[in-house]
């Protein structure tokens, strides 16, 4: 793989495990939702809500948007190389022939 297509991958784990952690959070929610006394109680049951919130829209944009993210950082995909047989089959002549 090339580092461009690597970087694309890396750029979609993230937003998977920006998701894991919407998950997590949305989790803790629902159990203190439940269970007042569950869970770590220093962290208020709408904080939890909060975070889970701020993970799901990190993740959606990353996975969303993760195409966009690679072009900023690496530019435009190269063209690929047009071989010879394509130049004369499109008409196309270089001057001097």
């Amino acid at each position: 793989m090339k580092p461009r297509e690597l970087f694309g991958v890396a750029v979609r784990v993230i937003g998977f495990w920006f998701l894991t952690q919407a998950f997590y959070w949305f989790f803790w929610f629902a159990v203190k939702a439940h269970d007042p006394h569950a869970g770590n109680p220093n962290i208020p049951n709408a904080e939890d809500l909060e975070s889970a919130t701020l993970y799901i829209l990190l993740g959606g944009v990353t996975l969303l948007l993760a195409d966009l993210i690679v072009w900023a950082i690496y530019g435009l995909p190269p063209r690929p190389a047009s071989s010879d047989a394509d130049d004369a089959a499109s008409g196309d002549t270089t001057p001097g022939e």
